[in-house]
């Protein structure tokens, strides 16, 4: 994960413009010591320098994840995740706004992975039935499946380049089969079955009144009871009245299917 740096305030940018010497009419540099040599053995480095140029200011940061400006004096935060030996680029969202995913800046295997094990997850959260499961199933497989075609369509395209098979387009090809692999293996992973009838009421959907033990009868014995108008069942609390699976019992499912489906976190590669 790329490091997050916290700014309590936002500044003004401005421009940043070059420091002319005026004895040499050429931007100007200073002499800086390296943490490190370098491989030839310097210890020194040269920079130019620059400075603020007050009458040139730039726009505020954009937050990438709402779209709107970042203003001078709000709270934001920052990433800047490597995408290569100089540096990658600054990623700003404002402090209130979701923190990044590692998705969200890096296309590596990993990272789409991570993608599909967190969309299947939130995707289990409202799922009511077994149909439901296999079509979240169905798409961490699709998906799985699309990263194992970008991976053989790459060993495809090195083996044509080369024109043989190399030990890096052997290496995409075998992740590419393991991908696939891991895609039936979602697919085709066993469901827990759905209750079918509420546990509480077997499915009947009323319970027996709690007001007049199931006698229909007030205390007198010669009214009705109020709350079951004299038929001595009410609804069921667990599924109100309907004798399907309740609240409780859908969660408790939903728990178990997710127990039962650790496949989507056995990324083979």
């Amino acid at each position: 994960m790329a490091r997050v740096t916290y700014v309590k305030k936002a500044q003004q940018r401005y421009r940043m413009v070059p420091v002319i010497d005026p004895e040499t009419g050429r931007q100007a540099t200073r002499t800086m010591q390296r943490r490190k040599p370098t491989k030839a053995g310097k210890t020194e480095s040269t920079v130019r320098v620059t400075r603020e140029d007050r009458e040139q200011p730039l726009p505020p940061y954009t937050c990438d994840s709402c779209g709107k400006p970042i203003e001078v004096g709000t709270p934001y935060k920052w990433i800047q995740p490597k995408s290569g030996p100089y540096g990658g680029r600054r990623r700003n969202r404002h402090a209130g706004c979701p923190t990044w995913n590692v998705w969200d800046y890096s296309d590596s295997l990993s990272a789409n992975v991570d993608h599909i094990a967190h969309d299947f997850a939130n995707a289990l959260d409202d799922v009511e039935s077994v149909d439901d499961v296999q079509t979240a199933l169905d798409e961490a497989a699709d998906r799985i499946g699309e990263l194992a075609e970008a991976k053989s369509e790459g060993a495809s395209n090195i083996e044509e380049g080369f024109g043989h098979e190399t030990q890096q387009s052997a290496e995409l090809q075998e992740t590419a089969d393991s991908l696939e692999s891991w895609a039936e293996d979602v697919r085709s992973a066993d469901i827990p079955d759905k209750p079918e009838e509420c546990e509480e009421c077997d499915g009947d959907g009323k319970a027996q009144c709690e007001t007049c033990d199931g006698s229909g009868k007030d205390s007198t014995g010669e009214e009705d009871c109020v709350d079951c108008e004299g038929e001595g069942k009410v609804d069921c609390e667990a599924c109100e009245g309907s004798g399907e699976p309740g609240s409780e019992q859908m969660d408790a499912w939903r728990g178990e299917v997710r127990d039962a489906l650790s496949v989507i976190d056995e990324c083979p590669v």
